[in-house]
């Protein structure tokens, strides 16, 4: 047994180094508790009296699909994956972006997302589509996100754009590192 131990740790974390080695080349880790300063986002504005969907009680989850911003995201980074857990005041979801170039596919309340992450230098950006279900029609809206961190690492920025049939709609999330 203790020979099995003395071969399996050294292994186990050299596995776990060069795993890291990527996202340490990388520079950039979105991992944490984050909260949004709604104060300083852009959120959409949908007409009516500057009603914003993130306003009046009703929040949608953002940083991974919706048109607003989740209060709340926890974000846990490996070399291979970010995994966003997105709470509101609706409940949470989790959803989870591949870093390697390839296809990543989360579901929603209205339909699946399907995009794809790749890192221009220090910023993650994805790009994708989210297919909508509705009782009346089905349709598509094409998904652009870019996520950066300030030079201290306490302020993440997600600028969105999501292409509607009705036209584009923008935002740029301010969360706030706890």
């Amino acid at each position: 047994m203790t020979r099995l131990r003395t071969v399996f740790v050294p292994l186990a974390l050299l596995a776990m180094a060069a795993l890291a080695a990527p996202a340490a080349a990388q520079g950039t880790d979105f991992s944490g508790t984050w909260r949004l300063d709604a104060d300083a986002s852009e959120l959409p504005d949908f007409g009516g009296g500057g009603r914003r969907l993130f306003g009046g009680g009703r929040r949608a989850g953002g940083g991974g699909g919706g048109l607003g911003g989740a209060a709340t995201l926890v974000i846990v980074q490996t070399p291979a994956m970010l995994i966003i857990e997105q709470q509101s005041d609706a409940g949470s979801r989790a959803v989870t972006y591949r870093l390697n170039g390839e296809e990543s596919t989360n579901s929603g309340p209205r339909g699946a997302q399907t995009t794809v992450s790749r890192w221009d230098g220090a910023a993650l950006v994805t790009e994708g589509t989210i297919e909508v279900e509705t009782r009346l029609r089905d349709f598509s809206i094409a998904v652009t996100e870019r996520r950066t961190l300030s030079a201290d690492g306490q302020t993440m920025t997600i600028a969105a754009t999501r292409t509607t049939p009705r036209g584009d709609v923008d935002s740029t999330l301010v969360y706030r590192r706890e």
